[in-house]
């Protein structure tokens, strides 16, 4: 069965982003580029909501390089109860969200990685649709800006890897208990 596993880099307080959307404080560097090349490569599907599918259309289709091509080749799934049709190889989920996912999960393929902002995160915990969070924990306190657990209700989460990166970040990988 197909998993869902959350990718989000996150400051160390908390938040997925900063005042006014800002995210100018990610920091990235090869190691990084290559981490995220070996986990693209057990992924077969992106999951977005409409904002962040709007963000990744405005940028990746006039960008070129390897990593690239997978953003723009990629099959992605947007779930949006607005957005009536998506470009890109993508598809609009706007109903029976947590049926569709579930039906997507059953399918055979590599697992499914879900991009996406605070909102759609928390509806995916709320349904409890997440089998991995892999949160990259960036080197810096915002203090303000989007927290990406927001109203939520207490999960218990195991702790199943840890990895140090040398520009400072650490990928943390839970499990739901």
């Amino acid at each position: 069965m197909r998993q869902v596993i959350l990718s989000m880099l996150i400051s160390v307080d908390g938040y997925i982003e900063g005042m006014d959307n800002d995210i100018e404080w990610h920091v990235w560097n090869d190691e990084m580029q290559t981490y995220m090349m070996d986990f693209m490569e057990t992924v077969d599907t992106f999951i977005y909501g409409r904002k962040s599918y709007e963000l990744m259309l405005d940028y990746w289709p006039q960008k070129q390089g390897e990593f690239a091509d997978i953003m723009n080749k990629t099959p992605k799934i947007v779930c949006s109860t607005t957005l009536r049709e998506a470009k890109m190889n993508a598809r609009v989920v706007n109903k029976n969200l947590v049926e569709a996912i579930e039906n997507e999960k059953a399918k055979q393929g590599k697992d499914m990685v879900l991009f996406a902002g605070a909102d759609l995160a928390s509806s995916f915990m709320e349904h409890n649709l997440i089998d991995e969070y892999r949160l990259i924990v960036n080197p810096v306190v915002l203090g303000k800006g989007t927290p990406l657990f927001q109203n939520q209700k207490q999960q218990q989460l195991k702790l199943v890897g840890a990895k140090a990166f040398a520009c400072g970040n650490v990928l943390l990988t839970y499990k739901p208990k």
